[in-house]
This record gives C-alpha cells, structure tokens and sequence, in this order.
C-alpha cells in the first residue's frame, strides 16, 4: 500500500501520533506500506507549526506579563525564555526519526513536474484552474480566474513518482475536494473514497477525505497487513468480552483517571474562543468571556472501539460542563479600570468527542475464560488523545431582559 497524503491531513497533528493518524503511522512500519508527501506539504506542515508554536508562545508570553503586573515581590516574578528555532528543530528530528524508520518518504522536487504546472497554467486546464463569471456593480460580465497551483504541484508530483517507480496499489488522502473532486465528491458517503475530478481521474489513485474513512474503507486489508496472532486473538475472539468491559465502566474510568485535566482544557481554549454573543443573545454588545480553569466531566458513552495494528482505539463522547464569567463593555466607565463590568456567570455544556489509544502487549498471555481488560493493560502506557470538539449550548443562563408581570 502506497499512501500519498495532502497537508491536511496533518491538521493539529505533525507528527502523526492522535487518534487514528497514529495507527496509519503504525501501519507504515509494515514492508509492504509507505506513507508519501512531497516537499511541499512538508513545507507546509513546518509553516503551520511554525505558526501555531508562535502564536501559543505569545499567548503564554501575554499571559505571564498580566499576572506580573500584579506581583510585587521580586521572587514572585515570572519569566519565560522559548528558543522557537530550538522548539522547531524537533519538528525536523522526529520527520528524520520516522524517514530512518521506513515510514515515511519526502518525495523532493522533480523537474519534469515542471513541464506540466507549465502546461496547467498555459491552458488554464482544470481542476487547479478554474474561471468564474460574475458581474460588477455597473452590471458587467467579468471573468475571475483562481488559480491553485500549489495544489497542482503536490498532485503532479505524486503522478510522476507513482509512473516513475511503477507504484500500484496507491492511495490519496486529502478533504480538500474542492480542487481535486468532481462535482459530487464533497457528498460522498463517509468511510468511502470520493471520485476525483474528471480532468486528473485515473486508475492508479483511489481518493480518500481522512485517514479514519481510508482505514475503515479498507479494514480488510490493513487488518491482514498488521494483525499476528496476538491481534486476531483480541479482535475476533476476545472482542466481545472486550467491549462489553469497556462499555461496563472501563471506558469511563481510564477517561476520568487519566484524561480529565486535558479533556477540561480543551473546553476551556475552546470557550476562551468565544465573543459574549456566542455565550448568549443576550451578552449582544461587546466585551469579552472568561471560562473557568475548572470543568466537570460528564455523561461519559462509549461509541466505537477497534483494533488496528497494536493498539485498541476506543471512541467515546462526552460533556463537559463548565462556568463562563461574562464582562460587558461600560458605555460609562471613566478609565480603564471600569471599562467592563461583570454581568453574569453561565454554564456552557461542551460536548467532545474523544478518542484514545491501548496498546497491544504481544507478550501477555491470552486466556478466554480468565480474560479481563484491566487486568490486561495493568502497566500500559494508555495514551494518544485526539479530542474534537462537537457542539457547545448555554444550560444556565438568567434573562437579562425578562418581562415582569405587575399587579394592580
């Protein structure tokens, strides 16, 4: 299998270590599997990392420099000293780490790619560009014509590496279907491959949105790929006492013991997000929020668990509850100070949906009448969270407009 991958795919996971992302970096270490980018999603995965290290860096630089504003005891001061190059050189070692492994290949820059961005961009050919016909404000017909070579570039690359070293078996893993689709490609079902566009369509690619719809489309495949004895032993005969541990209470106790504190906080960046409008209609004219450092985690359910390639991923959803202090703009303050005013504290409900890692230990022993889970992972490092944040709503909220009904 010959796994060719858009930047995207790399979305708050450089290094491929979340979720399901980890089981397709496992599944490369396989002879028979290699996961392809070019140098210019590399590129772009180090651009925004580079770009997310810098912003959290001055988030946490913004934050000291208020705290110490309120200190006055010199050994109370704080200081925060980040080498961004040196942060950054872990992005290089640990792509080296995973070229050295097998893993992964960076396909360099090929000159004959040239000819054909070339070509793309002489004729105006689609998918990468595309002309549109609208009219200006005096009522004129005027052509815009967007051009995405960046995204040509990374297609054609993979095109002649694919004709150059005879490569069957191949795979694109990209959402972006709005340049390398067809009409209906954003539409098609989840778990399954989308149909490219017809002017790059062929044979020696099959499309996929994310890396979970690629695993699950071929679950066959991958599971004969990764699976020895151990494996088949916990997917097919021990499965059910598995799940059935899992959906009993297991699932819930590894997420409170282990996960909570991170679980919270991603409730809490996701909140700190948030305009006082968002916290309710009510909070319409301006100011800001202040989520709570503090959250409970609730209404834990257990949704999937499988097996891939040495590890069990377990899917759960759940809810996390959290106050949310909310300041609003003083159209009367007469200095800084006063400019905000607090006018509420409401409870958001944010709802997550979490997904972990446990790993196979190949050198445990497999009994069917005696198998417990817990007994199992007892010294394994369980790991790997992936958190999705999927809806958020208000679940105390006082009116600040309520209608009063007066007696006479």
């Amino acid at each position: 299998m010959n796994i060719f991958l858009d930047s995207n795919a790399f979305y708050k996971d450089p290094f491929l270590i979340k979720g399901k992302n980890r089981i397709l970096l496992s599944l490369a270490k396989h002879d028979d599997v290699k996961i392809y980018i070019n140098d210019t999603v590399y590129e772009e995965i180090f651009r925004a990392h580079k770009n997310l290290l810098e912003k959290e860096i001055n988030i946490i630089s913004e934050s000291f420099a208020k705290i110490n504003t309120f200190l006055e005891i010199a050994m109370q001061k704080f200081e925060i000293d980040v080498d961004l190059d040196v942060v950054l050189q872990v992005f290089s070692s640990r792509f080296v780490e995973i070229q050295d492994a097998e893993q992964m290949e960076i396909i360099p820059y090929d000159g004959d790619v040239l000819k054909y961005i070339v070509e793309i961009d002489m004729y105006e050919k689609a998918p990468f560009i595309t002309k549109t016909e609208m009219k200006n404000n005096k009522d004129q017909k005027i052509t815009i014509t967007k051009k995405e070579i960046r995204d040509a570039i990374i297609w054609c690359s993979y095109q002649v590496y694919i004709k150059k070293n005879n490569l069957d078996d191949c795979y694109f893993i990209s959402n972006n279907t709005r340049e390398f689709g067809d009409d209906e490609a954003k539409k098609s079902p989840v778990e399954q491959p989308y149909n490219l566009h017809p002017k790059i369509s062929n044979n020696n690619l099959i499309a996929y949105k994310t890396v979970h719809d690629f695993l699950v489309h071929n679950d066959e495949k991958v599971k004969d790929l990764f699976y020895e004895l151990h494996s088949i032993e916990l997917s097919e005969k021990l499965f059910d006492k598995l799940y059935e541990e899992l959906n009993e209470g297991l699932a819930e106790e590894l997420v409170t013991k282990l996960f909570t504190e991170e679980i919270i906080s991603e409730a809490q960046q996701h909140l700190s997000d948030f305009q006082t409008n968002d916290i309710h209609d009510d909070y319409y004219m301006g100011g800001y929020v202040s989520p709570s450092m503090y959250g409970q985690v609730n209404n834990i359910q257990l949704i999937e668990v499988d097996i891939y390639g040495g590890n069990i991923t377990v899917a759960v959803d759940l809810e996390v509850e959290m106050d949310v202090e909310v300041y609003l703009y003083n159209p009367a303050h007469d200095d800084r100070n006063d400019k905000f005013y607090h006018a509420a504290t409401d409870t958001m409900e944010v709802q997550e949906s979490v997904i972990f890692l446990i790993p196979i230990n190949v050198d445990n022993e497999l009994d069917e009448d005696t198998f417990s889970l817990k007994e199992y992972i007892k010294g394994t490092e369980v790991g790997n969270l992936n958190v999705d944040i999927i809806a958020t709503k208000n679940i105390d909220h006082t009116d600040m407009f309520r209608e009063y009904e007066y007696e006479y």
